[in-house]
């Protein structure tokens, strides 16, 4: 995976990203951040639409034959049903928290083909690491994922074998901590479970690094919340997954709203199939 780093698609796709970013972090040095609400009464803000207009005019340079599908431009689903490929974006995944100024936003490209997320790229602006991932061998990249930190440092990373202490990722605005019965499970073969909060696609991304193990999501999200996070999981061996274990697909329905989901690697995956199997009562499909 070494090699992408040289690669015209990869380079660009940085250029677009950090782009983007530059624009995000003078509004959050700001004084007005411009918060707004949308119809569905969730928050936008000047750094989500200044984000939107730069990373659209940015891919539809770079592949003018792909169209784009953006949290802050949807298009309706018999125009877009028809795309057998495109790019997923959410400009600034986390607005809750940019809002908050806790710093846990991030930035989240992905491609999806037939609804498969074959590559993401995933920007948190104020850490300045970025994580890049491909799941197939689109325009001669090669599959598997790497992180950026700045502008030079770059390292293939891969999910942990799971070890003491098993460290849960949970939100930091949405749902709640892990479940007892859930931990108490994990806890009957590794001693010691921890929590670690963070908002938008930094759990995933945490855990496709191997600084942490596991991500239950309850709750709503949307498509261009998940994509671009779980093709790096994906590629770095790990699962974004329903919980009946399917991987999500992306633009086959015209709701653009997920279920629920976790993160995790094929070792723990049995202890969360477990729990949901025990908590049927509830509704746990994509649909």
């Amino acid at each position: 995976m070494q090699e992408a780093i040289t690669h015209p698609t990869y380079l660009a796709l940085r250029k677009i990203i950090h782009e983007a970013a530059d624009a995000i972090m003078n509004i959050y040095q700001g004084a007005d951040l411009g918060v707004e609400e949308k119809a569905d009464d969730s928050p936008v803000t000047a750094a989500d639409l200044a984000a939107h207009e730069i990373i659209l005019a940015g891919l539809q340079t770079l592949t003018p034959d792909i169209p784009v599908l953006s949290e802050e431009a949807v298009i309706p689903f018999e125009v877009r049903s028809k795309w057998p490929i495109l790019w997923l974006v959410d400009p600034l995944d986390g607005t809750k928290e940019f809002i908050k100024r806790n710093g846990e936003f991030s930035i989240n490209i992905a491609l999806v083909e037939d609804g498969v997320p074959i590559l993401g790229v995933v920007y948190l602006p104020t850490t300045t690491e970025g994580y890049f991932g491909v799941t197939k061998a689109w325009n001669n990249l090669p599959v598997g994922s790497i992180k950026w930190q700045g502008d030079d440092a770059h390292e293939p990373i891969k999910l942990r074998e799971p070890r003491e202490p098993i460290v849960a990722m949970t939100s930091r605005s949405h749902g709640p901590a892990l479940p007892a019965d859930l931990k108490e499970s994990l806890k009957r073969d590794f001693e010691q479970v921890r929590e670690l909060p963070k908002g938008s696609s930094i759990k995933g991304c945490r855990i496709a690094e191997g600084i942490a193990d596991i991500h239950l999501r309850r709750g709503p999200t949307s498509e261009w919340d998940t994509a671009a996070q779980q093709a790096i999981i994906e590629a770095a061996g790990g699962m974004l997954v329903t919980p009946q274990g399917k991987p999500f697909r992306y633009n086959q329905r015209e709701t653009l709203l997920n279920g629920h989901f976790f993160i995790t690697g094929p070792q723990l995956a049995p202890y969360v199939t477990d729990w949901y199997l025990n908590h049927n009562d509830e509704n746990l499909d994509q649909d």
